[in-house]
């Protein structure tokens, strides 16, 4: 397989950890601790038994696990489906999230066994914090079977969102995805798994031409990029579980000299004629990929102890942990197809429609 490599040459440094998780507010951002933090990972990592899957590959090509049909209801989540303990249900995506995990309501239907978190982590589910882990044993995402997981319970939390043929039961992050790759295409609504044993840079199979970007895992296992928006780099996540594209409006006071007050800002309101939301169209581009006119939402600074800062030549946060300045949603992921080679460390996306 040949493909013309055309890679925006970037790099980031690291420099934190848990992602925001979904528009319920399922956060990192308030991960006080990093020494609780790094245990809570070690735990989970520890009590998550390896995926049943091998791989042999002696000739660079993809070893495929899993090729999982998603599932969206309305403007909703993308649903993957899994397996616990023998039955169907679904799990909303959210590759921002390190962590995965269920609801209470789930933890209850399906007769998890839990144990209480020893240590104040700082996640929240909404406006309550996490406290528990659930045992699921087995568990399966398509091909992808593991002998035993650990998952946070999100408690007083659910979901609008009705599949229809089977419940859903929780968030799915990139703790059950540590050691495969993973293609997503929610155009098409495709997801694929893949064996990290490849050689480098091929990948992407659906197209001649794409982009690249160098990524880089936090601590707890969340990863973030670099992205062109306007002409600017910013440390970018793929908020998947959001139905819309948001920057920090610290970040748009400092590189492009706007916040939600602007008058080129457009402002959304309820029937009531409350607020309810600032969007400016903006332009995000990689080499060979550019996206006219998307509808980023504008939201509020991230708490206080962080600052905005560049690693690297990427606009990025110090002082807190899991904040990046862009992620993109499910308005403009929808628009890409995604390769993430977690082990070789790199991005490649094309168009969703790219030409094969």
């Amino acid at each position: 397989m040949e493909n013309t490599r055309r890679q925006r040459r970037a790099e980031l440094e690291y420099y934190g950890t848990a992602a925001e998780a979904s528009e319920e507010n399922i956060s990192g951002e308030h991960m006080r601790n990093s020494v609780s933090a790094g245990i809570l990972l070690g735990c989970i990592a520890l009590l998550t038994q390896a995926p049943s899957v091998a791989a042999d590959n002696k000739n660079c090509g993809l070893i495929r696990y899993a090729s999982l049909d998603l599932v969206v209801v309305g403007d909703s989540y993308l649903l993957v489906p899994v397996e616990i303990r023998g039955t169907r249900a679904y799990m909303a995506l959210n590759m921002a999230s390190p962590f995965s995990g269920v609801t209470e309501m789930a933890v209850r239907d399906l007769s998890l066994p839990t144990k209480s978190i020893p240590f104040n982590v700082g996640v929240h589910a909404g406006k309550s914090e996490v406290r528990e882990m659930a045992t699921v044993t087995p568990f399966a995402v398509g091909g992808l079977r593991f002998k035993s997981v650990e998952l946070l319970v999100f408690p007083h939390f659910g979901f609008s969102a009705n599949a229809a043929d089977a419940p859903v039961v929780g968030v799915l992050g990139m703790d059950i995805f540590r050691q495969v790759d993973i293609e997503l295409d929610a155009a098409h609504r495709k997801m694929n798994l893949f064996s990290q044993d490849h050689c480098p840079e091929h990948v992407v199979y659906w197209a001649a031409r794409y982009d690249s970007a160098p990524i880089r895992f936090g601590s707890l296992g969340e990863f973030y990029f670099p992205m062109a928006l306007d002409g600017k780099m910013l440390e970018t996540t793929l908020a998947t579980s959001n139905a819309t594209t948001t920057l920090r409006t610290d970040a748009t006071r400092k590189l492009f000299n706007f916040d939600s007050h602007s008058s080129d800002v457009e402002t959304e309101t309820d029937p009531s004629g409350n607020t309810k939301a600032h969007y400016r169209a903006m332009k995000l581009s990689g080499e060979g990929l550019d996206i006219f006119n998307a509808r980023i939402s504008l939201v509020d600074p991230p708490t206080t102890g962080c600052y905005l800062s560049s690693h690297q030549g990427a606009a990025s946060y110090d002082g807190c942990f899991g904040v990046h300045p862009l992620a993109l949603g499910r308005d403009v992921v929808s628009k890409l197809h995604l390769y993430v080679a977690t082990k070789e460390k790199m991005l490649y996306f094309t168009p969703a429609d790219a030409p094969r």
